[in-house]
């Protein structure tokens, strides 16, 4: 928990580390069973009442659904201050939840991906802000 001291989100209320592991910030609405990432944003199912949406983590693992591999740099607004190219872009899949969420694949071979390979969810450290805190955002690697 220390090395998250200094740490703050690139955009705030998708991210969760407070509990030690990093978890997305989601929300379910308990009529449709619905899950929600960002948590703000509701895609309820037809027919829904749309009661009871509460807001919940995310499982810290899931499974790789689909990837592919980028070679150049990411477009703006985002920034890093380290090269990442080449970098991974991965839809992981929250099976319970029935939801899947796309990020970037960090600390992980790029070579060595495979569809269902298990995926945990940590942080990519992007830049240092005049603060100087490091500003992250959330990423996907593969679990060791």
């Amino acid at each position: 928990m220390e090395k998250m001291a200094n740490k703050v989100a690139r955009i705030p209320n998708l991210v969760d580390w407070s509990t030690g592991e990093v978890r997305l910030m989601s929300a379910k609405c308990n009529s449709c069973g619905t899950y929600f990432f960002p948590k703000e944003h509701y895609q309820h199912r037809p027919g829904c009442s749309r009661e009871g949406v509460e807001d919940v983590l995310l499982p810290k693992k899931g499974k790789l659904a689909s990837y592919t591999v980028q070679y150049y740099p990411c477009p703006a607004p985002f920034k890093t201050e380290q090269k990442i190219t080449p970098y991974g872009i991965g839809l992981v899949e929250f099976p319970d939840e029935k939801i899947q969420v796309t990020g970037i694949i960090t600390n992980t071979d790029l070579k060595t991906l495979t569809l269902g390979m298990e995926m945990e969810t940590t942080i990519l450290e992007m830049y240092t802000n005049e603060e100087k805190q490091q500003v992250v955002t959330w990423a996907f690697q593969a679990v060791k």
